[in-house]
């Protein structure tokens, strides 16, 4: 029921929305706020796992999971936008840890068994290359344990100040900072999928991040409510930046070396 703006009192159904009954207070300058919003049928309940007190914390992190791999749409429009940074960043740094950890595992497991040459830049897979590329992958799976945690916090934050920022360049930020931190929280679901042995699964890897990237495009545009236009802008142009500024980089390079090649006897 609508009430009024001076006097709280309650307005009848068919009452003109000139004056109050009640107080006489006119109602003219505040007609918008007399009727109360329509709530949005087409969105979903929230997020489990803002009710896992009540299901449970194991059950609330596979539905909330399950939720924003095959249904984003859904999830992320009803997903709310104020409330705290602590929930959905519990979630987030739990995901992103799980990702990390098995991706360390299983490249540790397949550098162990075929050596380090099967690695990107590896070296010669001697005896001697063997052993240290052994004990630099169990080495490197315990620090990636040790440390996932603070490196997800620290990869969700910067990723979200820059899809933030991108989003003000653009007008698109109808919502704070925290609408953009969540949606990127809880798109850490992908990094779940590095439970995959990746090795098994050709390009899987590049599957994981453009299903990332296509969740902050689906996640931004419901959360702020805008165009899927602005949100793919916002999340491409920091990604098309970055390979400029690496062009930019490599043909500098190349110059001075070609620079230095041409200045030799």
């Amino acid at each position: 029921m609508a009430l009024c703006p001076h006097c709280q009192n309650p307005l009848p159904p068919d009452w003109p929305a000139t004056q109050c009954p009640s107080c006489g207070g006119a109602l003219s300058a505040a007609s918008e706020a007399l009727v109360p919003p329509t709530p949005d049928e087409t969105a979903g309940p929230p997020p489990a796992w803002d009710d896992r007190d009540r299901v449970g914390f194991a059950t609330a992190f596979v539905e909330t999971t399950r939720e924003v791999l095959t249904r984003p749409t859904s999830f992320f429009r009803s997903m709310p936008v104020t409330g705290g940074i602590g929930s959905p960043l519990l979630y987030g740094v739990i995901a992103g840890w799980i990702g990390l950890a098995a991706a360390a595992f299983y490249q540790a497991i397949w550098v162990s068994i075929v050596g380090p040459a099967s690695l990107p830049f590896g070296l010669d897979s001697g005896e001697l290359s063997f052993v240290l590329g052994w004990l630099e992958s169990w080495a490197g799976l315990v620090a990636q344990v040790v440390l996932g945690g603070v490196s997800v916090v620290i990869t969700v934050f910067v990723g979200s100040g820059i899809l933030h920022l991108m989003l003000l360049l653009l007008g698109g930020a109808r919502r704070g900072f925290e609408a953009t931190f969540r949606v990127v929280c809880f798109s850490q679901a992908t990094t779940l999928l590095l439970l995959i042995p990746l090795f098994l699964i050709p390009f899987c890897g590049l599957a994981v991040v453009a299903w990332c990237l296509a969740l902050y495009v689906i996640g931004l545009a419901q959360a702020h409510q805008i165009g899927y236009g602005h949100a793919l802008a916002a999340v491409l142009l920091p990604i098309l930046a970055l390979c400029c500024c690496c062009v930019g980089l490599a043909t500098i390079f190349a110059g001075a070396i070609a620079s230095l090649v041409g200045q030799m006897p």
